[in-house]
């Protein structure tokens, strides 16, 4: 019956997955004083990820769940080894005190995993080149509930919104439609009110964590236009960081006005291409520009690109970067500046959309709850990706699930009816579904 699908990868699948957090989750210091403790703290991380992986759409409903549904309770205790698990109102108390950065231990091993099974490889450009996507998105807003660390924004109508935003750096691919979150950085109040010193700032923070922690990898970072300035392009060659940022008229007026004063001369290099499919792509791109007037110390190659389909609509993209831009490599840069895009719809989109509900307010605490939550989701979707990518029998369950929703509502169902004992079970259930009547007699009779 299972021997026609893969066995479980022994790190790369879910029950080895959760190992490798939890022994991560052990390590994070618990402040409280050992007599109070009726709920651990990786007992509890872990819950938190099990709601994130099962896809509930709120703490409360999890922990009705667990109360009521002896059941589907049973199957979680038994898939993430817990002793028990915490009331929603205990696990944000328990929760609060973790600092988002606690959490970086375990993204850190379950990238070592990855790197350790090879996945790294099949994310590669350049050669040997992974490309770092960084990008901020919102997960909670509100004018009614707030926390010390909420942003804050009044509009015309005197109005305040409090809010918190987060920074996320992911490996990109351009022929993939995978994005593998590496790490994360909440923009909080205590970074000043205005939007772009928020994530500058935290920007700052979080490439020194990936340099500090990841420094054996080589990576190029992909930005929008917020990171074509020079302070931050700076930070990034301090970092050993080579990067593709994109550019706007606007907002970089002195480098188009500079390429444009060098229109026809022959360190100007350009070209236009027709493709089979009635589509032409046109490169303009020359070197050692100075980022702005007042950086001039700083050089950057520029690149202009664009696209005109068979109908004659033109899209235009621009980017700045260190690499060396060629005649040869000049579309693999293009290819990959616009892979920047991958963290928004392959990572932002589905967390928001498809299931995850980064934007719904799980719990929102008086110290770190709201962005510690949001890192558990990340590492949630770290590992489903990871399994996407590299488990056998994972991907034969997705494949027979139309929609991501779909696969969520599978697990969720199997865990409320039946006492299964394992992952590999739950997988087996949703990817063979002509052998469910003997695996659930096989259950039953167990």
């Amino acid at each position: 019956m299972a021997s026609n699908i893969a066995t479980l990868r022994k790190d790369l699948s879910t029950p080895g997955l959760i190992a490798t957090v939890r022994k991560q989750f052990s390590k994070i210091k618990d402040g409280r004083r050992q007599a109070s403790i009726s709920h651990s703290l990786p007992d509890t991380l872990c819950a938190a990820l099990a709601m994130f992986q099962f896809k509930f759409p709120s703490l409360l409903q999890f922990d009705r769940i667990c109360r009521t549904d002896s059941v589907r309770a049973r199957n979680l205790r038994r898939l993430y080894s817990l002793e028990d698990v915490a009331s929603d109102t205990e696990m944000r108390k328990i929760l609060d005190p973790v600092k988002p950065s606690e959490l970086r231990a375990a993204f850190r091993a379950v990238h070592s995993s990855a790197q350790r099974g090879k996945v790294m490889e099949d994310f590669t450009v350049f050669g040997n080149q992974l490309l770092l996507s960084i990008d901020g998105t919102g997960q909670f807003s509100s004018t009614k509930v707030s926390c010390p660390q909420c942003a804050v924004k009044t509009n015309r109508a005197g109005e305040t919104t409090f809010y918190h935003q987060l920074l996320a750096a992911a490996i990109v691919h351009p022929d993939r439609k995978t994005a593998l979150p590496l790490d994360f950085e909440p923009i909080v109040r205590a970074d000043g009110n205005a939007k772009n010193d928020c994530e500058r700032n935290a920007g700052k923070r979080l490439l020194k964590s990936v340099h500090q922690h990841y420094a054996k990898r080589d990576f190029i970072v992909l930005e929008d236009a917020l990171g074509a300035n020079g302070p931050h392009v700076q930070t990034l060659l301090d970092h050993g960081m080579d990067y593709i940022i994109a550019i706007k008229p606007v907002g970089n007026r002195s480098l188009f006005e500079l390429m444009h004063e060098r229109f026809g001369r022959d360190d100007v290099s350009e070209a236009e291409e027709a493709l089979e499919n009635g589509t032409r792509r046109c490169y303009r791109f020359a070197d050692d520009f100075p980022i702005n007037d007042s950086h001039p110390n700083i050089r950057v190659n520029m690149l202009e690109y664009w696209v005109v389909d068979k109908k004659g609509k033109t899209t235009n993209f621009s980017w700045i970067t260190n690499l060396e831009i060629t005649e040869d490599n000049v579309h693999e840069i293009a290819r990959a500046g616009r892979t920047r895009w991958r963290i928004e719809n392959e990572l932002f989109n589905v967390l928001k959309n498809h299931g995850y509900e980064l934007e719904h307010n799980f719990g929102h605490g008086k110290q770190n709850l709201s962005s510690t939550l949001a890192g558990l989701m990340l590492l949630a979707f770290l590992t489903d990706q990871i399994q996407n990518h590299a488990c056998a029998l994972y991907k034969a369950a997705r494949a027979k699930s139309l929609t991501l929703k779909t696969m969520w509502a599978s697990m969720q169902t199997i865990i409320d009816l039946l006492d299964i004992p394992d992952w590999k079970t739950l997988w087996l259930l949703i990817a063979k579904p002509d052998d469910r009547p003997a695996m659930i007699a096989l259950i039953d009779s167990s």
